[in-house]
């Protein structure tokens, strides 16, 4: 289903159902020829012409699983606290050794925000969530692949590796097999470079993106010492930056934390996105 198809398809149902409104949701819409190449869009109103920001969410999976439907727990309380705001829930390709996710995955993303660009009848800029792997995909595209045109203005990274050269990855052999659906077959000590390149904080630069990021100091899939590596970057090329660290694993922390983390995004997103 196309952008125009979905839209099409959502009038006739927003007019039947009488929902009007309420947020229009525009689900599976392709923006590639792969199956994996669609996105769900969430309008907060037919009217698009005010329209000035997106929200594109990105799920994580190892780069070689998951869907975006992972992502749909964070719908509720961004469509809450930015009601103004259009939600971009994408799926994209997955890595095999075979067809590494690299750079095809971070190709997924760019076709999403020019279609999005394109669609819009105004100039917008992003917002970039990602979980997991999904999150060094959202600060990898940022920081590298938007370097120039600065679309993105906000990264919020949920657990997300930073450097794949750090010998926490790369001196332990609990991970020399991990990154095989980013890179494929081929380990650091082979292919240093790619590893290097795929490495957001190799990108940080004064126009990385301003970022905030969460983590569990029991995650037994992001060594502790990521988190400092992109804070200390970031900090010291001078971008704006804010990192918690939970009492808990990858990911999963619930409760009081779980509120505090979408709280601290909700209010990271208002102060910092212009």
């Amino acid at each position: 289903m196309t952008l125009l198809q979905a839209i099409f398809v959502a009038t006739i149902a927003t007019t039947i159902l009488g929902a009007e409104g309420q947020w229009v949701p525009l689900p599976n819409v392709t923006y590639g020829p792969e199956s994996r190449q669609v996105v769900d869009i969430y309008l907060p109103s037919w009217d698009l012409e005010p329209i000035t920001k997106v929200i594109i969410l990105i799920h994580g999976g190892a780069w070689g699983a998951g869907e975006k439907e992972g992502m749909d727990g964070w719908l509720q309380f961004l469509a809450t606290g930015f009601p103004t705001h259009i939600i971009a829930n994408m799926g994209y390709r997955l890595g095999t050794a075979e067809s590494p996710g690299f750079p095809k995955q971070l190709e997924d993303i760019s076709l999403v925000v020019t279609m999005l660009q394109n669609v819009l009848p105004q100039n917008v800029t992003f917002a970039l969530i990602g979980g997991s792997a999904g999150a060094q995909l959202a600060m990898l595209y940022s920081y590298a692949y938007d370097r120039e045109a600065q679309q993105v203005k906000v990264v919020v990274s949920h657990v997300g590796p930073t450097d794949f050269t750090h010998s926490s990855y790369t001196a332990n052999p609990l991970f020399l097999d991990y990154f095989v659906n980013l890179v494929g077959p081929c380990r650091y000590t082979e292919c240093p470079e790619l590893y290097n390149v795929t490495s957001p904080a190799t990108w940080v630069s004064e126009k990385s993106a301003k970022t905030i990021g969460f983590y569990g100091n029991r995650d037994l899939l992001i060594p502790n010492a990521q988190m400092p590596i992109i804070r200390d970057k970031l900090t010291e090329a001078g971008v704006t930056n804010k990192f918690t660290v939970y009492n808990a694993g990858h990911g999963n922390w619930i409760g009081a934390d779980l509120l505090d983390e979408m709280d601290q995004i909700v209010e990271f997103l208002r102060d910092n996105w212009d």
